[in-house]
Parts: structure tokens; C-alpha cells; sequence
């Protein structure tokens, strides 16, 4: 019978030994060793998941006032449309290929070492982009802007397919059940809360400052540029899971085969999440930027501390709706949570449309029936998209499957901002709002076709695979 041995320190990790009797001739043999991060180091990854997120979103809502800024500092001709969809893609474009990367390097090498990466770029993007208004601002300026949120958003989206494997596979660790809604508490509804409280804080800095908006930018862009470092000392801290440490390809010899293997078995997973994660990018993406224009062209005299307001509250509306969608995650399922979050913004997507001249003399009506809109997207493919996408895929290719379900997102999001803006000025704000309830037809659709993922057992799946490449010759063994 074994008898347990004494647990040490091995560096970090909590490591077990196992000493065990041979009855026979009394000869003592020891098991190998137990991989396990300390618990303090999963605290520390989920923490750093919880402010990574927020991070991201924070990034992803500066668009919102920084438009605002540019075009009351430089006026329409100035800040043409084209340059405001060059700078909101810049960021999307290079997020895409950070994607692309990091969901490569994190699954071949390390999470912690690619999060550490990610979130050093991030850092020094921001920090150049808080320095743009150091001088007048110019033409030259904005293409100078337009670089750096680059480098920024290539970071950004670096950060999203290890950061989602770790904080699943962490999650999967501490709480199996209430993984999913765990899971959207650090991503998606850190993402949205960094919405509003961003936008409370450009409005206090345009009344500290007296609508002073060079201050107001350094303000914003210089609290961005703090939170990336916070999350950089809090990730030299952590740890792989153990689920990486027994189940990871970093081992094996890169070869084209093993690649079309994974593709061979998982392609309609891929297939239909990455379709679902276009469709909802390419509605959710531009209609969140756009929001800060379309107010403000509603606000008399385009005043810029009444818009502010209007963005806060606007900002706010979603959060609940990612609430109720974690909840939904486990009473409903993931894909009915998502179906019904698309059906909410078919239906309120054609009511705003189809109401924009009357709702727009009322702006309070309108930016409750707005908010009610993105909290139905929250709700449904917001919370439950990238939750799909972490849980979907076997540890081995969980960053490679989430980034590229969620490059396609972000190429939505590309495609999305550059078709809004231009149909946005031909013809009419209402005009968007029927676009994205036509799409979002198609989303319900295309959620119908996804797997139920909380019902996969993430160990079985790393188990199954291991068994599917043993038959092709290949292994995701753990290190000895």
C-alpha cells in the first residue's frame, strides 16, 4: 500500500513525492514527481487575467474619446473619416497579428513567457502614443498615431490566446463547475467595466481641467500606459498550468503533418467559431467606436462635457448584460446563451433603425435603447464567444484554436469599422443599425452549428488527442 511522503518545494511549484514498499524484497521505489503550481501562483494568474482584461478593454475604448479630441483639436478637415478608420484599424489590424503569433508561440513554447511579451508591448505602445500631443498636433501626428497604436494592438491581441488557456486551464483547476462563468467574470466582463470607468475618468479630467483636452489625452493615455506595467510585475510571479505542463506540443518536432492532424480533427470546431466570432466583431466593434460620434452629433452644439456624460451612461448599460450572460453560461449552455444574446440585437437593431429620426430628437430614449443593444451583444456572444473558443480546443492547441477563431473576430472587426464609417456618412446613423440586426441573423445561425462546450471534459479531450496523434506517431507526453 503506498504510503505518502513528506510534499516539498521545488523551486515554485508544489511538488509531491510518493515513497512506496516492494513486499517482496522491501526495496523502496519513489514515483515521479507531481507538477502542480503553488495556489498562490494561480491566484497570481488569474489575478493578472482579471487586470490584463481590463487593460484591453481600457485600450480598446480609448477610440472612443480620442475621436472626440482629435476631431474637436484638428476639426473635420482635419480629422477626415478616413484617418479616424485608419486609427481604429490600426490598433484591430495589429491586434490581428499578435493574435496570429502569440496563439502560435504560446502553445509551442510558454504562456507566462509569451504574456510577459504581450504586455511589455503593450506598455511601450501606450506610452508613445501618450506622447502624440507633445507636439501641435498635424497630419504628420496622426500617422505617427497610427503606427503606434499598431505596436500597441499587436500587443493587445498577443495577449488574448495565452491569456484565455491560462485562465481556463487555471479555472478548470480551481472551480470545474462554475469554470464558464468564472471564465466571462475576468474577460469579457472586465473588458466591458473597463468601458464606463474609462470614460467616468475623461469626464472628470474635462472638468478638472476645464475641457482642456491636450491634459485631458495625457491623462487618459498615461493611466492606459500603468496598467500594462502592473500586469507585467504580477506575471513574472506565475506559473504554467498543469494541464500545459502534461499536455503541450513544446516538446515535439515541428512538422507540417502534426499541423494538418490538429486541422484534420478539429476544422468544423474551427470553421464555425471563427465564422461566429467574425459576425459578431463585424457588428460589435464598429458600433462601440462609433457610439462617441453618433452622440455627439445628437448633443446640441456638440458640446463635449454633455457627450462625455452620454458615453458614461451608454458605457454602463452593457455590464449587466455580461452579468446575466455568466449566469446563463451554466443554466442555458453556452450556445443558447449566444443565441438569444443575437436575437435580442436583431430585434432592438431594426427598432433603433427604423426609429432613428424620432429617437433622435430624444436622446435619452435613444441611448437607453443603444445601451439595451450592446448589452444584448454582451450578453450573448460577448460572453460566451471566447468562452467557446478556450474551451473547444485540447490544451496542446487551445491558444492556436482561440487565436485563430479570434483573429477572424478581429478581422470582423477590420472589415466592420471600414464598412460603418463610409455607410455612416452615405447613408445616415439609421442605416448601421440595420446592418447589424441583418447580421446578426446570420450569427444565430452560425451559434446553432457550435459545440455545447460546457460539457467537454478538458483532461478527457488532452487525453483523447494523445491518443489520436499516439496513432500518428507524435506525442504530447509531459517532460521528464
Amino acid at each position: 500500500m503506498a504510503v505518502p511522503g513528506n510534499a516539498t518545494r521545488k523551486g515554485h511549484l508544489e511538488v509531491t513525492s510518493q515513497a512506496t514498499p516492494d513486499i517482496e524484497d522491501n526495496a523502496e521505489t519513489t514515483t515521479p514527481d507531481v507538477y502542480r503550481p503553488a495556489k498562490w501562483q494561480s491566484t497570481v494568474t488569474i489575478v493578472g487575467c482579471y487586470i490584463a482584461n481590463f487593460s484591453d478593454g481600457f485600450q480598446n475604448s480609448l477610440a472612443n474619446p480620442t475621436n472626440v479630441i482629435f476631431k474637436k483639436l484638428l476639426g473635420p478637415r482635419g480629422y477626415t473619416s478616413e484617418m479616424k478608420s485608419r486609427i481604429s484599424n490600426s490598433l484591430i489590424i495589429g491586434a490581428i497579428l499578435g493574435i496570429v503569433v502569440f496563439g502560435y508561440t504560446s502553445d509551442m513554447f510558454s504562456r507566462r513567457g509569451g504574456l510577459l511579451f504581450t504586455s511589455s508591448l503593450v506598455a511601450i505602445g501606450t506610452l508613445m502614443s501618450t506622447l502624440a500631443l507633445q507636439v501641435h498636433p498635424s497630419h504628420n501626428m496622426l500617422w505617427y498615431f497610427v503606427i503606434v497604436r499598431g505596436i500597441t494592438g499587436f500587443g493587445v491581441g498577443g495577449e488574448y490566446p495565452p491569456s484565455a488557456a491560462a485562465g481556463i486551464e487555471e479555472s478548470n483547476d480551481f472551480v470545474k463547475k462554475y469554470r464558464g462563468p468564472l471564465f466571462v467574470s475576468f474577460t469579457t466582463l472586465m473588458a466591458t467595466l473597463a468601458g464606463p470607468i474609462l470614460m467616468i475618468i475623461y469626464l472628470i479630467c474635462l472638468i478638472a481641467s476645464d475641457n482642456n483636452l491636450t491634459i485631458t489625452f495625457h491623462a487618459i493615455y498615461s493611466i492606459a500606459t500603468i496598467l500594462p506595467i502592473t500586469i507585467i510585475l504580477l506575471r513574472l510571479f506565475m506559473a504554467d498550468s498543469s494541464l500545459f505542463h502534461y499536455s503541450n506540443l513544446t516538446r515535439q518536432r515541428r512538422s507540417i503533418r502534426i499541423y494538418l492532424l490538429l486541422a484534420r480533427r478539429y476544422w468544423w470546431r474551427i470553421l464555425t467559431i471563427s465564422v461566429a466570432f467574425f459576425l459578431y466583431d463585424f457588428i460589435n466593434f464598429p458600433n462601440s467606436i462609433m457610439s462617441s460620434t453618433i452622440i455627439s452629433s445628437l448633443v446640441q452644439d456638440h458640446h463635449i462635457r454633455v457627450t462625455a456624460i452620454w458615453q458614461v451612461i451608454l458605457a454602463v448599460l452593457p455590464v449587466p448584460g455580461v452579468v446575466v450572460g455568466a449566469w446563463l453560461t451554466n443554466v442555458i449552455g453556452r450556445r443558447k446563451t449566444g443565441m438569444v444574446g443575437f436575437a435580442g440585437y436583431v430585434v432592438l437593431g431594426f427598432i433603433i433603425g427604423g426609429t432613428y429620426d424620432k429617437l433622435s430628437q430624444h436622446i435619452a430614449a435613444f441611448v437607453v435603447l443603444y445601451g439595451l443593444l450592446q448589452a444584448c451583444g454582451h450578453m450573448g456572444p460577448g460572453a460566451t464567444i471566447g468562452l467557446t473558443s478556450s474551451e473547444s480546443f485540447p490544451t496542446a492547441m487551445r491558444s492556436m484554436g482561440y487565436g485563430i477563431a479570434t483573429a477572424f473576430g478581429r478581422t470582423g472587426a477590420a472589415v466592420g469599422t471600414q464598412c460603418f464609417t463610409p455607410l455612416q456618412d452615405r447613408a445616415g446613423n439609421s442605416s448601421t443599425f440595420y446592418v447589424a440586426g441583418g447580421v446578426a441573423v446570420l450569427g444565430i445561425l452560425v451559434y446553432s452549428l457550435l459545440p455545447e462546450s460546457g460539457e467537454i471534459d478538458l483532461e478527457k479531450e488532452d487525453q483523447d488527442l494523445k491518443e489520436y496523434l499516439l496513432q500518428h506517431g507524435f506525442t504530447i507526453d509531459a517532460k521528464s
